[in-house]
């Protein structure tokens, strides 16, 4: 990018604090993939004392420091409100009295012009829970699940997805996804990023021109992925019945009961089947997917030990090279 550096310009550098170097770092590639960042410097293991609800707190943080430009602060802070797992993230801007006329040719290029629209991802905090079910399992009647009150019509879904990912799995073994699905409401490009315990975030851009990743995907990935090329290592077909779980007015959850085929393109004598149930937390909280989780037990329906459906279809793969705390977020 050519873009000139006009004096006048203020640059500034925010501080946010993360829960963890993980968050930060994810943050960090957002930021600058988006341009709302030039850079992002990410220190870990800082110790905080703070005030919250009326009690003293002590964390251990990460806190990634943030150069941009004033006048994109606005954006910068509202997207970072969005990505971030706090409810109150700290995001505190000072001003750059002095920077390096080279340096501040390259800050004016990294960045969006003055004007520019901000494109960002959409975003999805995604919750939720899968089980497994025999490949001829009825579903226990979701009308009688706890606190269902009544259950939406079906709506029917043929979803085709190809992931992508290193020929070395990086992606997969660090707990992401990527994927371009076709069919159904959201199809299109979907990056999957791990979140604490049943979440993760969810980020969804339209198709581009070609069938290549889009660019603010890649770039959000680059850290973990170098030089290395994206290619496609799995197809993922999934016949998919969605119903909406409701109690009253409120949309406690969205229930998918799907027969998923996977073709491994690594190996294809990896190939599989299997037949399960998702239920995503809409307005419900994270005890009524404990209370149907208990619910399901009873009809001989486990929650499945692994809740991705990459992670199935890889395998072995997976496993040799993979953190054991980490798989492929998401669906």
């Amino acid at each position: 990018m050519s873009q000139q550096y006009d004096e006048s310009t203020p640059f500034i550098q925010v501080r946010i604090a993360c829960p963890n170097l993980q968050e930060a770092e994810q943050l960090a590639a957002e930021l600058v993939a988006e341009r709302l960042a030039a850079c992002v410097q990410v220190t870990p293991g800082v110790q905080s004392t703070y005030r919250w609800q009326g009690k003293v707190e002590v964390a251990s943080e990460a806190v990634a420091l943030v150069t941009s430009r004033a006048d994109l602060f606005e954006q910068l802070a509202a997207r970072v409100t969005e990505l971030h797992s706090y409810d109150v993230p700290e995001i505190v801007a000072s001003p750059i009295t002095q920077v390096s006329s080279a340096y501040a040719e390259w800050l004016a290029g990294a960045l969006l012009e003055p004007g520019e629209a901000h494109t960002a991802p959409a975003l999805h905090l995604e919750i939720e829970r899968k089980f497994t079910l025999a490949d001829d399992g009825l579903v226990p009647e979701p009308g009688e699940w706890p606190r269902v009150g009544q259950v939406s019509n079906e709506r029917r879904y043929l979803l085709q997805a190809t992931y992508y990912d290193t020929a070395a799995l990086d992606l997969a073994s660090h707990g992401v996804t990527l994927r371009r699905r076709e069919g159904g409401p959201d199809e299109g490009w979907h990056l999957k990023l791990p979140r604490s315990g049943d979440a993760r975030m969810e980020e969804w851009m339209p198709f581009g021109a070609d069938d290549a990743p889009p660019v603010q995907f890649r770039d959000q990935v680059r850290q973990l992925i170098g030089s290395a090329s994206l290619v496609p290592v799995c197809e993922v077909r999934t016949h998919r019945v969605e119903r909406d779980l409701l109690a009253g007015d409120v949309h406690l959850a969205c229930l998918c009961d799907d027969h998923v085929s996977t073709h491994n393109l690594l190996d294809d004598q990896l190939d599989s089947d299997w037949h399960e149930l998702e239920v995503e937390l809409v307005n419900g909280g994270m005890d009524f997917l404990d209370e149907v989780a208990d619910h399901l037990s009873q009809y001989g329906v486990q929650q499945a030990t692994v809740a991705s459906k990459l992670a199935m279809a890889l395998g072995p793969l997976l496993r040799r090279g993979a953190d054991p705390d980490l798989e492929p977020t998401g669906s």
